[in-house]
């Protein structure tokens, strides 16, 4: 017997192709695990034009046409901590009622009606300003940094290493420069003040924060001290 989770999980792969193209999304994931919950389906995707790096976060719960809507809503709207945007999307053969419709207007999260293997986006999601530390830990899932010089994200796996107590701001640049690649570094007072408090708990070898330099700044930027 097919259990409810394997009914959803096949209209996972729909939901995403749809919404690579209708948000224009770059990056993209399904059944995305993180510390408060498991996001269906998610996508990252620029917004800030050509005169910033910023992003925006779209989370989408998938149900298959059978949960209570109320309670399926409220699950879709709990990921706004981690995402930008927030949608329900659910098979629905007659689109959403003019009930429901106004029950997720004054909730604030988008619906998207799957009908014949195809989505349509009824309503759009608000725009949400997520907890930053959950963001950047779903960020995280798809290697994504943001940038200390410019504030761009980028892909930190194309990264040379990090400039450390044991290495010089010289190696590190000339390598990173070479290599056409960025670099990471640590934030040690930050790191120690976290700790101490017990604000986060970190691992005894990797006690610090980590920051990133993008590969476009460190070529544009310090390729002179090479």
């Amino acid at each position: 017997m097919v259990s409810n989770l394997s009914k959803e999980a096949k209209l996972y792969p729909i939901v995403e192709k749809w919404m690579t193209k209708q948000f224009q999304c770059f990056k993209t994931s399904q059944n995305t695990g993180l510390k408060h919950g498991r996001i269906d389906v998610v996508g990252v995707r620029d917004v800030g034009g050509e005169f910033a790096g910023d992003i925006e976060t779209i989370s989408i719960e998938v149900k298959r046409g059978t949960e209570a809507f109320v309670t399926a809503s409220g699950q879709a709207l709990g990921y706004k901590i981690y995402a930008n945007r927030v949608y329900l999307a659910d098979i629905r053969s007659d689109s959403f009622s003019h009930d429901e419709i106004n029950i997720a207007n004054h909730l604030g999260i988008g619906l998207i009606q799957i009908k014949n293997k195809k989505c349509h986006e009824i309503l759009s999601s608000p725009f949400y300003v997520p907890m930053i530390s959950h963001n950047l830990a779903l960020l995280e899932k798809f290697a994504l940094g943001k940038c200390q010089s410019c504030g761009s994200f980028f892909e930190t796996g194309k990264m040379t290493g990090r400039l450390g107590k044991f290495n010089n701001l010289s190696e590190v640049m000339k390598t990173a420069c070479d290599q056409e690649k960025g670099f990471s570094f640590w934030n040690y007072e930050v790191g120690k003040r976290k700790n101490r408090t017990g604000v986060r708990l970190s691992k005894k070898d990797d006690p610090y924060d980590r920051r990133f330099i993008c590969p476009d700044c460190v070529w544009t930027f310090y390729k002179e001290i090479k």
